[in-house]
């Protein structure tokens, strides 16, 4: 019988305890996984409560758990990047500590692999929550309206086309080794939300990407970084100037423009609303780059496309907001 090949689930932890009690429900979903053969790759992103004591405790009794201390670097993808590194796995399974999966996930997505040996990306069913338990929506790859499951796959190449804008698809997969790690998470540049673009590098190395009837739990906690107010979601305009250029190197743009250049102007106008709240805290060196950011992301703007999607007040309204960046940034330095 052929031995099963070894898998690796990379979980990054910060105060995870403190948020939620997160390193005990990460801990149930992977270590009563039914697929055994795991390398359970923990990083533990400086945390300062008392994460680190129960990944240990856990590590004791399971020599399948490495944990591994970094220094906090305040942005999430470098402990992504850095579990990236140390995985040593031929398929690799990356898991949010405050999400869940069902013990036969795993399982599943490598099955799906043997069946349909052309895949080098595996994702479950997503079943997005808010903390209540009130489901968000459903992904089996592409947005669905049950849990019925049908077997799909699809391009890597279509996969990131239909990410230019917004994510249509939502993957939480088991990936073949060399295409996750074919690039970084660990971003040249620190931003909030650096792995939207990672993730889509990725997708297009991908030959094809498919689905199986597993679940992966994604939950939308409302005092993650991610969703807390904070200097730190300006970061949003810069990450939409630098994928407005690689979609537009790869060809990808022009067919989503109006979807992206529409999206691209909610960000601004919220990091608008994001700066002036927080700019009289800011020192002399970030409120420059700040104000730098925002003024490149009103540059890179496509105004007519945006204003074209418009209609009658609304038209005239955001024309004359568009019309010039003083202008924009004062409207809503002012608007409560």
């Amino acid at each position: 019988m052929q031995a099963q090949p070894l898998i690796s689930i990379i979980t990054t932890y910060y105060n995870s305890v403190q948020l939620g009690d997160f390193v005990k429900s990460s801990m149930k979903c992977l270590q009563n996984q039914t697929y055994q053969n795991l390398e359970l790759i923990c990083v533990n992103d400086g945390s300062t409560d008392s994460t680190l004591d129960d990944l240990e405790y856990f590590a004791k009794q399971d020599p399948r758990i490495k944990i591994y201390t970094k220094e906090n670097q305040k942005y999430a993808q470098y402990s992504k990047g850095y579990g990236q590194e140390k995985a040593s796995g031929e398929f690799i399974f990356l898991f949010d500590h405050d999400d869940l999966i069902d013990f036969d996930t795993i399982e599943k997505c490598y099955q799906t692999f043997l069946i349909h040996p052309e895949l080098d990306i595996v994702s479950p069913i997503v079943i997005t929550k808010f903390t209540d338990g009130n489901i968000k929506n459903i992904h089996n790859i592409y947005l669905s309206d049950s849990q019925t499951f049908e077997f799909k796959k699809f391009t890597g190449s279509q996969i990131i086309k239909d990410t230019v804008g917004r994510y249509d698809n939502h993957i939480r997969g088991l990936y073949r080794k060399e295409v996750f790690k074919s690039h970084s998470f660990g971003f040249t540049e620190p931003l909030l939300n650096a792995d939207e673009i990672v993730e889509r590098l990725i997708y297009e190395k991908a030959k094809f990407v498919g689905n199986c009837d597993a679940v992966y739990t994604h939950y939308i906690h409302p005092d993650s970084s991610a969703k807390l107010l904070s200097p730190k979601r300006i970061d949003f305009v810069r990450t939409d100037s630098l994928l407005r250029k690689i979609f537009k190197e790869k060809g990808i743009y022009e067919n989503r423009r109006a979807i992206f250049e529409f999206i691209a102007y909610k960000n601004l106008v919220n990091s608008l609303k994001i700066f002036h709240y927080f700019s009289e805290n800011m020192n002399n060196e970030e409120y420059t780059k700040q104000s730098q950011r925002l003024q490149e992301s009103y540059n890179g703007l496509d105004k007519a496309t945006v204003i074209s999607q418009f209609t009658g007040l609304a038209k005239i309204y955001n024309s004359v907001l568009l019309s010039n960046f003083s202008l924009l940034s004062s409207f809503y330095k002012y608007k409560k």
